[in-house]
């Protein structure tokens, strides 16, 4: 029987997915070099399709760290599915997000650590100050998150666009693409992929404590049903023969 990402061991798995992460470098680096010859349609293409290529790649690693991705029923879509790679990025752009603000909260802090004891002051004896505290900051990024929803539903148009002409009413054409409109799909790749490389850097850290929270963080995976709630995640969007986006959108979005 051949072999597929879904049937090759964890031992492989971490062999498979350092040949699949350089590929996806070797993508970015020529996303840079294209658009450095104004080439800015192949270079958007080419830099989606990089970030694509992390994603594979984070699954496999996973797996060969024990975790158990591919034993989810459906799991294959990842590989498959352009949309549902799509999808991961978006969700790993708003972890890039809340984790830069998260960064930037630590910053004022070490600053003026005086901001996080009025804070936890306040928390503890005004009822409802947490939540009156982090109102602004959610509803600010709710807003937000809807707009990259929308922006990252389109990327496979993105892709096709930078490498294909078409025509939709009027010509479309790669070589109308400019600098702006590469700029625009750069700016949220880059976070994807930083947030991408940042994981894989943290899991392989072999001090005694982040390997002690690896072996928990597995364990719940399994204990919270977690590969089960994926599962049917995976089932509910191929049942529906929508895209993830769309499913998302009438769970979630428009409610």
């Amino acid at each position: 029987m051949a072999k597929t990402f879904l049937t090759i061991s964890k031992k492989e798995c971490l062999v498979v997915y350092k040949e699949i992460l350089e590929n996806s470098e070797k993508k970015w680096v020529a996303a840079n070099k294209l658009a450095d010859i104004a080439e800015f349609g192949s270079a958007t293409s080419m830099a989606i399709i990089s970030v694509e290529e992390l994603i594979k790649a984070l699954i496999l690693y996973f797996d060969g760290k024990g975790f158990e991705f591919r034993s989810v029923k459906g799991i294959n879509v990842i590989f498959k599915h352009h949309q549902v790679r799509y999808f991961i990025a978006f969700a790993m752009f708003i972890m890039s997000v809340i984790g830069d603000d998260l960064l930037k909260f630590i910053s004022k802090i070490r600053k003026d650590p005086k901001i996080l004891v009025t804070l936890v002051n306040k928390i503890k004896t005004l009822k409802g100050y947490l939540e009156d505290y982090l109102k602004p900051y959610v509803e600010n990024k709710i807003e937000v998150f809807k707009e990259e929803f929308n922006w990252f539903s389109k990327v496979d148009i993105f892709r096709q666009d930078g490498f294909y002409c078409d025509y939709d009413e009027q010509l479309k054409n790669p070589i109308k693409i400019t600098y702006e409109d590469y700029l625009k799909v750069m700016q949220r790749l880059e976070r994807v992929r930083k947030i991408g490389i940042a994981i894989i850097d943290s899991f392989n850290v072999e001090d005694e404590f982040t390997v002690c929270q690896i072996q928990i963080t597995r364990r719940d995976f399994k204990q919270k049903n977690i590969y089960q709630k994926i599962g049917e995640a995976l089932n509910a969007l191929r049942e529906t023969k929508q895209s993830p986006f769309d499913l998302a959108k009438q769970s979630f979005v428009d409610s």
